[in-house]
């Protein structure tokens, strides 16, 4: 069989697009969420106050006592190398919280609390690169460049115990495109997409320990955005191709759990908290290209799908974090508060031995940032919150096996190392 210089070329275009790389995790599981918790660690399963708790800790939004909407920036930038400097993206996005007490009569009087928390990066919605697995490349920048959405709901049960359920939502995309040649000759597409938007439950439960101090334990479901698009390609003349799928993972955050105790009261706040995170259940870069259809008679896939890349083989992490908050009432109504914080998570991805070159190290974040809090008598309520963290990519050498083809761009062996820098600001005001 013969094929026409259109059919080649649409056929290397889709070729090129077989295999997919994916972006994992959101902003919020990179940086923490809020400017508050990003300046002490990343901290607030236990400490976490205001629209922060979305994410940290529904629990924790049943302390708010006045409705609060909260608007800020958040940007970041990467210095990434393997051997030479790979070219990143960095994020610039802004941010709305705000939480909101439900006005409940009787026993449930002042229990209630919903809140909303967003992340919109200002020129994308979702980014995912279509890069080879051979191509050596970093997850990290993409990880922070999508669209992330948070709703919860905190209830006071009393005894100084506090729970709280939501969930996460991430924008992935569906599709179609039809190309076929037309009654002039001439090749072109029709191409239909709809952005969708996948979600993950979190929960959480705080219990008040005496002498101002509070334990908590939160839950994330994985959270999966994924891309498919299929293509169906008309036409060709006595050439058939059957439908091919362009799909894979676009962000990912996995199963989580953390725990941690906190300093709550004091001029002196933190907490300590530690966390697990579900990478082993990562799946993969891309899917096959080419389905089979279903066994109408036995209801299963007939295993002729495309070859997929290798597996990622990904490990389970584990997250450490602290940070601490220096209260300084500078007169009535006016506190001025400093922050400190750390934490660190393990690589993920393991040595980079065989064909792919995909790269997820361990990283440390070190964080600082700034408060300024505005009450009665001055005015009814507003706050200000400045961060900045400085994460190091604890980079590490990547050999080769002996079987990987030699051509292979990380062969013999690739050193990893760099470096990001985070910071955002927020301003709340109460009403």
């Amino acid at each position: 069989m013969r094929v026409g210089p259109k059919g080649f070329a649409l056929l290397t275009a889709v070729s090129a697009l077989a295999i997919a790389r994916s972006a994992e995790a959101s902003p919020q599981d990179v940086l923490g969420y809020g400017a508050r918790s990003q300046g002490m660690g990343a901290i607030g399963v236990a400490s976490a106050r205001g629209y922060e708790a979305v994410y940290s800790n529904p629990a924790l939004l049943s302390l708010q006592e006045e409705p609060e909407l909260d608007i800020g920036l958040v940007g970041v930038i990467f210095h990434l190398e393997a051997n030479d400097p790979i070219g990143t993206d960095g994020l610039a996005a802004g941010v709305l919280g705000g939480a909101l007490p439900i006005p409940l009569p009787g026993v449930l009087k002042d229990r209630f609390v919903i809140g909303f928390g967003f992340i919109t990066p200002f020129d994308i919605v979702v980014r995912s690169r279509i890069l080879y697995i051979e191509t050596p490349q970093f997850l990290l920048p993409d990880r922070v460049e999508s669209i992330a959405a948070q709703v919860g709901l905190g209830v006071d049960i009393g005894w100084g115990v506090r729970a709280g359920i939501g969930f996460e939502a991430l924008a992935a995309l569906s599709g179609t495109v039809l190309a076929a040649v037309d009654s002039t000759g001439k090749l072109g597409a029709v191409v239909q997409d709809t952005l969708v938007a996948s979600y993950a439950p979190v929960a959480g439960v705080t219990v008040d320990i005496p002498d101002g101090w509070r334990a908590g334990l939160a839950f994330h479901g994985p959270l999966v955005g994924k891309f498919d698009v299929r293509i169906d390609i008309k036409d060709l003349g006595t050439i058939t191709v059957p439908p091919v799928f362009v799909s894979g993972v676009a962000q990912y955050d996995p199963l989580k759990l953390e725990t941690e105790l906190a300093r709550t009261e004091g001029p002196v706040r933190g907490g300590i908290a530690l966390g697990w995170k579900r990478w082993s259940a990562y799946p993969g870069l891309a899917e096959a290209t080419v389905r089979c259809p279903l066994d109408v008679n036995t209801f299963e896939l007939p295993v002729c799908s495309a070859p997929l890349p290798e597996e990622p083989e990904w490990n389970d992490t584990v997250v450490a974090r602290a940070g601490a908050e220096l209260v300084y009432p500078a007169r009535s109504g006016l506190e001025l508060l400093t922050r400190v914080g750390y934490f660190f998570e393990s690589a993920p991805a393991p040595e980079q031995s065989r064909e792919g070159n995909v790269y997820e190290e361990a990283r440390s974040h070190v964080t600082f940032g700034f408060g300024l809090d505005v009450k009665k008598p001055i005015v009814e309520g507003l706050k200000m919150d400045f961060f900045g963290q400085l994460g190091i990519v604890h980079g590490r050498t990547h050999e080769k096996e002996g079987g990987v083809s030699p051509d292979n761009p990380g062969r013999p062996a690739v050193e990893t190392s760099g470096f990001l820098l985070a910071g955002g600001t927020s301003l709340g005001v109460a009403f």
